[in-house]
């Protein structure tokens, strides 16, 4: 504890003295100052391991590009790679995937077998690794047992006692299970499924038992969803013991003697350490730093134990850093500083040096507005182009250990989490707009005044009107990003500011094409599980910002927020209908949420523009709910006035504006070009309302997207548009300051006087824009698009037209997004070579 006290008093100095001089934060806002010596691995390495001899270390990704790829202990430098990347024919499925599981047999005549899981291929590779750490593929699978409708995840992997056999995790939550998940133990020789053992819902990582007293009579899986270990025995009908550990727990490892297991509690920021002679709870880790205020955010994920099993080393993926564990005193005694979402480390058979894989690597910026990768091969789309690496270094010394947590507690702005509240100004009413998927050259790129690429102005000022002219009149942010890729995470990011380890880790899964469903906004598999009252396996740790605000009785409504993408019937429900399609998708939704408010679907307007000139498309909905109202501007504007007239306005207003996401060219549908000018229009026409409004000397209007994926930027590709629009805000100001998702979400906390929900909204700087008085409080008037832009209608002639048929256009990102940049950029920009076809977020259950 004293040591912990010291090294904050440390880190406090560090940050007054040298934290203003140092480099561009991360689109999250924190700062990297990774050790070692990285080299690249591909798209989101998840796991790693060492081979049996010590010269090799393996690792695999669950990323867009994904490699098996061997590694020398000695130098880190690349000695094989297998490459999952090659499209398979239509029949067969997707894109070739790895996962999680990696397990070495036991070494014969040279070669030593490697299980690699295949996720949602249903199925295990063997691989031989060779002496000199060549990969063979042996083409010998072990398949898990699948139906036509849903194919098992292969998942956690771990090898039997007398190497015969392997217990694979199928990382699901079966309908037909009652939501439960399932182990397998499979033959290794003849692939036949010795026994099936159920489990909570998804299960994840797998640790059998091999020596001892209880060598091949224990097998522990973790259920990220439940927060249990289930405790089973091999070839037993007895069922399992459930052992109650954290949140969100995904990893396992047993020390030498095994009778201690490790659990990494990802949601929690804990591990557990469990008896296994009494299949009990024994001590409790707290990883995140004390002074982080009690919020979630440090993520632990991967464990590696020294030689000498006196420490455990972890990566906290969302504090960037590695945390060393005093097993004997049994708490923190540091942190290292590694790279950007760290997922998995390994410890040399020396015990002198550590491999740390990072997700995301450690480039702080990452531009698209040219193909990026060797040769431009990766290309521009944003999960594509992030690139993972494995850094390796010397396990620092205990002095230089001290030094090194200074840097994590100061990259990850700690210190500041109590100093970060400027004043503000008196506003009782916010208003949250959340759109989809722009960068902020498509759309400001035109603006003079901002640091902005013309030639990437997709969606300039005739187009976009008002929102030149609230950025204009109110304040532009040139430099604010959004935190997520796609929309999967996007969306957490938004409402909860930070996403579950569940969603970093499968969101690069599902939408490079690897399976899955879309686990976001509340529905797993296409259930609505919190109405069910089953846990949703992806709920960030720190919940939702609609959560704090019932817990403080602040009232809220919503208008399409977390809506459910169909009725359904469960069976587990006896066949009743649970939800209606359109309604909350969550408890607290359920009777906040403004049914008659039709969520993402391209073909129902956003504004009234339509109407005005009289120019529906062939394809449009022209009025949507009990109310036949004519857009989503017009189903709020019918709720708004009545709560004008009876003076009872909700204090946050949750409105879902999605159709600058666009129907791509699409025949007879509207132009990418109109939709995002009706978008521009409803926009416009909100602000209006409120503004002539007896609320409006009392609101702020916050307004992002919620991710940046369908387009270019010259900065990063996460880079976007962000509006606040008040009387408080001072007037046609240009703010260059570093500004992203989480720093709007905690601008509205303070407004709404709600606390953070976990340490990357702490953390943030709030929008520093507002005045004391209102200097800014003339009305708005709306500024309606041309007719001749909001009447456009795709042809048959429109670029890819039959392309964009084929898409689906009624979910968030189901349409293949590197496809439908395609598709904008040339029906919109003119000739341009075209970048290769990737995968569409999957949707099915």
């Amino acid at each position: 504890m004293l040591l912990r006290s010291i090294l904050i008093s440390f880190a406090i100095l560090y940050a007054v003295i040298s934290f203003a001089g140092e480099t561009t934060p991360l689109i999250t806002g924190q700062k990297i100052t990774p050790l070692g010596k990285e080299t690249n691995v591909g798209s989101f390495p998840s796991a790693m391991a060492f081979s049996p001899d010590g010269k090799f270390v393996v690792v695999s990704n669950t990323g867009f590009r994904q490699y098996l790829t061997v590694l020398s202990s000695k130098d880190g430098s690349i000695v094989d790679q297998a490459d999952f990347n090659k499209s398979r024919p239509a029949e067969g499925g997707g894109t070739p995937a790895i996962y999680l599981g990696l397990a070495f047999g036991k070494p014969i005549q040279g070669e030593t077998p490697l299980y690699v899981s295949r996720g949602y291929e249903g199925k295990i590779s063997t691989y031989n690794l060779s002496k000199d750490g060549k990969l063979t593929d042996t083409k010998h699978f072990l398949t898990l047992p699948s139906t036509a409708k849903s194919k098992a995840q292969a998942a956690g992997i771990s090898l039997s006692g007398d190497a015969t056999s392997l217990f694979v995790t199928d990382n699901r939550a079966l309908k037909e299970k009652g939501l439960q998940g399932a182990l397998h133990q499979i033959d290794i020789r003849s692939g036949n499924i010795l026994t099936s053992y159920q489990t909570p819902g998804y299960p994840l990582a797998v640790a059998a038992i091999t020596t001892g007293p209880l060598a091949n009579k224990r097998v522990y899986v973790t259920s990220e969803r439940d927060g249990v270990v289930s405790s089973l025995i091999p070839g037993s009908a007895e069922p399992e013991k459930r052992i109650m550990v954290g949140d969100n727990p995904v990893a396992l490892l047993l020390d030498r003697s095994q009778n201690r297991l490790y659990v990494a509690n990802a949601g929690s920021d804990t591990i557990s350490i469990v008896d296994t002679q009494s299949d009990t709870v024994v001590d409790t880790l707290i990883l995140r730093p004390e002074d982080a205020r009690g919020l979630p955010g440090a993520t632990p994920l991967g464990m590696a134990l020294s030689i000498d099993e006196k420490r455990l080393y972890v990566v906290l993926a969302d504090m960037n850093a590695v945390a060393v564990t005093d097993l004997v005193r049994r708490q923190v005694i540091g942190y290292i500083p590694v790279g950007w979402y760290p997922t998995a480390v390994q410890i040399s058979p020396d015990g002198k040096t550590l491999f740390v894989a990072n997700s995301r690597g450690s480039k702080l910026r990452n531009p698209n507005s040219k193909p990026t990768g060797p040769r431009g091969i990766w290309g521009k789309y944003i999960p594509n182009i992030i690139e993972g690496t494995v850094s390796r270094f010397t396990i620092p010394s205990d002095s230089q250990l001290r030094r090194l947590t200074v840097k994590v507690i100061t990259n990850n702005l700690i210190t500041s989490l109590a100093a970060n509240t400027p004043k503000i100004p008196a506003i009782e009413h916010i208003f949250y707009i959340i759109k989809e998927n722009r960068t902020y050259d498509q759309v400001l790129g035109d603006l003079p005044n901002g640091n902005g690429d013309k030639s990437l102005s997709m969606f300039p000022r005739e187009v976009t009107p008002n929102q030149h002219a609230l950025a204009e009149r109110f304040v532009l942010l040139d430099n604010f990003y959004c935190c997520a890729e796609v929309s999967a995470d996007g969306w957490e990011w938004s409402v909860s500011g930070m996403e579950s380890e569940y969603a970093h880790r499968n969101t690069p899964t599902n939408y490079s094409g690897r399976g899955g469903s879309y686990d976001s906004e509340g529905e797993n598999g296409g259930l609505a599980v919190d109405l069910l009252d089953v846990p949703d396996v992806s709920r960030p740790p720190g919940g939702y910002i609609w959560d704090k605000c019932a817990e403080k009785g602040i009232t809220f409504r919503n208008y399409g927020f977390y809506v459910t993408n169909q009725a359904d019937q469960y069976e587990g429900n006896k066949g009743k209908v649970a939800w209606k399609f359109n309604t909350g998708s969550k408890k607290a939704l359920v009777n906040t949420t403004d049914d008659h408010f039709l969520q993402f679907d391209m073909s129902y307007a956003d504004s009234d523009a339509w109407v005005l000139y009289q120019c529906p498309s062939p394809e449009q909905k022209k009025t949507y709910g009990d109310f036949k109202s004519t857009s989503r501007f017009a189903e709020w504007k019918r709720e708004f006035d009545t709560y004008v007239k009876n003076g009872n306005l909700p204090r946050l207003s949750m409105i879902r504006l999605p159709r600058d996401h666009t129907a791509g060219t699409s025949k007879n549908a509207s132009s990418p070009r109109a939709m995002v000018a009706d978008n521009d229009y409803a926009v416009g026409r909100i602000v209006e309302e409120i503004s002539k409004s007896p609320y409006w000397k009392q609101s702020v209007i916050c307004i992002l997207e919620d991710d940046a994926q369908n387009g270019f930027d010259h900065v990063d590709a996460h880079r976007s548009t962000c509006f606040v629009i008040s009387p408080f805000v001072r007037r046609a100001t240009v703010d260059h300051r570093f500004y992203n998702t989480d720093s709007l979400l905690r601008t509205m906390e303070l407004f709404l006087g709600i606390p953070p929900l976990c340490r990357y909204d702490a953390a943030a700087a709030p929008l520093d824009i507002f005045a004391q008085s209102s200097e800014n409080s003339d009305p708005y008037e709306a500024l309606l698009p041309a007719k001749a832009i909001i009447a456009e209608v795709n042809g048959k002639t429109a670029y890819r037209s039959g392309d964009s048929d084929k898409l689906n256009f009624t979910v968030a990102d189901a349409a293949p997004e590197d496809d439908l940049n395609d598709i904008l950029w040339y029906s919109i920009m003119g000739n341009r070579p075209r970048p290769a076809i990737r995968h569409a977020m999957r949707v099915g259950k």
